[in-house]
């Protein structure tokens, strides 16, 4: 070959590790949606190929580097005491004897599910590691709301998203540019999960309402929570508004009295 051709690619191999472009081992993220009703199974599927018939094999699942399966071939599949209604060992991801119970089939979901898997397959030969990103997304109980108080012509919006997993954000948008953001507010409640507020400070210049729309999305997660609004613009009522409002006030009381008094 060329020893140009050689140092082009070369070259190129060495810019598209430094430029960060994912490989076939890079682990991806499974979104688990928790719903009320009974839910299928969640599949993690360990990849691997078997060169030569080996002596042994054993297949073992972790979670954030805690041993959460095994299966050992000859022997029946077993999760771990610790997480044993978390997985169901009867689980068959093959017809291949040497795969039959290489999957993990993750059942009863719940926040604590999110993690970081590992399979790690092992025999007198080889050894194969593969990786899986695993996020829940728990929104059946959530309450998401957007208030708005008038203050002279500054319109003050609050968005308030409570109960939601995993951690949010949450953002305020206008259909006009005239938008004051503050930084959002997140917290963690002792259950694991989250409840976030955004304020913004809108100064509306013309009298044609606005449109507000609050927007809580998670990473990775297509589905975004929405709620939205409108405020009535900046003339509301004038100080000339008011004091013919306040007029009308009182005449009417003072027909209401005069019709008392005579």
């Amino acid at each position: 070959m060329d020893p140009l051709l050689i140092i082009i690619l070369a070259l190129g191999l060495f810019q598209r590790e430094a430029l960060g472009y994912p490989t076939k081992d890079e682990p991806d993220t499974k979104i688990i949606v928790l719903q009320n009703e009974e839910m299928e199974p969640t599949i993690l599927d360990c990849d691997y190929e078997i060169k030569d018939k080996p002596t042994f094999l054993t297949v073992k699942w972790y979670r954030d580097d805690k041993t959460i399966y095994q299966w050992i071939l000859g022997k029946a599949p077993a999760p771990i005491p610790e997480f044993k209604n978390d997985v169901d060992s009867s689980y068959e991801s093959s017809t291949d004897p040497h795969k039959q119970y290489s999957s993990l089939a993750l059942i009863n979901p719940t926040i604590e599910t999110t993690g970081k898997y590992k399979c790690v397959v092992q025999t007198d030969t080889q050894s194969v590691t593969r990786q899986q990103l695993v996020q829940v997304v728990d929104v059946r109980n959530y309450t998401l709301n957007l208030h708005h108080n008038r203050i002279h012509n500054e319109t003050q919006l609050e968005c308030i998203v409570t109960n939601v997993y995993p951690r949010p954000t949450i953002t305020i948008q206008s259909n006009d540019e005239d938008v004051v953001k503050r930084e959002p507010r997140v917290q963690e409640d002792e259950d694991g999960y989250f409840n976030a507020t955004v304020v913004v400070a809108v100064y509306d210049t013309d009298d044609d309402p606005d449109a507000y729309q609050c927007i809580v999305s998670f990473e990775g997660y297509a589905q975004n929570l929405t709620v939205a609004g409108t405020s009535a613009g900046s003339a509301g009522l004038s100080h000339v508004d008011m004091n013919l409002w306040l007029f009308c006030c009182l005449y009417y009381l003072l027909s209401k009295l005069k019709v008392v008094l005579f």
